[in-house]
This record gives structure tokens, sequence and C-alpha cells, in this order.
């Protein structure tokens, strides 16, 4: 099977590609959709959600600001996934610490109250990663509010 790039793939860029390569695939468990060796580009795949990642070059091209770390500010890429709990273990065995702990939230959806468990960490450029399983639902009853914390 070929691998297809998705209708919208955020690129993020990194200070270090080879550290950040590793970062995802070997502590976070990304698949390499595409990647040709030696190339400091690569789509990376985590279930049906896709990244890609660059080396940076200044050139005056695409930069809205300075590179400066953490990257990323006033975003977060949320993954949803089948197993938190197995994907929360294994990084954190790996020496990742959490930039938000394992925690339990219900949000609001038109038609229900979606009950999620979710943790993020920071990337080696401070890009926030948020990892996202939905554990459960319930109907919507009066007074219901999005981000009920359990």
């Amino acid at each position: 099977m070929s691998f297809r790039i998705g209708s919208m793939v955020p690129e993020l860029w990194c200070s270090d590609f080879g550290e950040s390569l590793r970062f995802y695939t070997e502590t976070l468990g990304f698949g390499i959709g595409q990647h040709k060796e030696g190339s400091s580009h690569a789509y990376l795949t985590l279930g049906p959600s896709q990244l890609m990642i660059s080396s940076f070059e200044q050139d005056g091209t695409w930069e809205t600001g300075p590179f400066e770390k953490p990257l990323g500010r006033g975003i977060n890429f949320c993954f949803f996934v089948d197993d938190i709990q197995g994907i929360y273990d294994e990084v954190m065995s790996k020496g990742v610490k959490p930039f938000v702990e394992l925690y339990t939230i219900w949000y609001w959806r038109p038609d229900s109250m979606a009950n999620h468990k979710e943790f993020a960490v920071l990337d080696p450029d401070g890009y926030m990663l948020r990892f996202s399983e939905r554990i459960g639902s319930r109907p919507i009853k009066p007074g219901d509010e999005d981000h009920m914390f359990e």
C-alpha cells in the first residue's frame, strides 16, 4: 500500500531534524509515511493522523517571526488514539516529562458529552503534542459546560 498525503498536514520546523525524527518515531511511536534517506523532511503518521517535520532554513520565504524556542506558542496538536494509557506509559518510560499530566475531561459535542482521557508533551523544539482517547459519552444535561474536569 502506498502512502497518501492527507488533505491537511501541519508542517513543523525543527532545529535538529535527526533529533526530532528520533523523538517522534522512537519515543512517541509515530511511523514514517514518507522520507528519503539524506532528506531533511519527513511525513509522519500516528493512526490516521499525519504531520510533517522539516529542517528549518532561514531564507526570508516562510518566516513570520523569530525562530525561537518554544516553537508553536499558542497551538497544540491533538492526536486521537485508541490506547491512551499504553501510549502514556510507553512515553513516560522513556524519560519524557509530561507538559500536562494524564487527566480526564468532558467535552460538549452537538449531540452528547464526550469523556476523554488525555495528556500532552513538548517535542524537542517546544511544540505541544496532545494525545486524547474518547473513553465514553453520555446525553447532554441542562447545565452541562465544556471542559468539565473529573
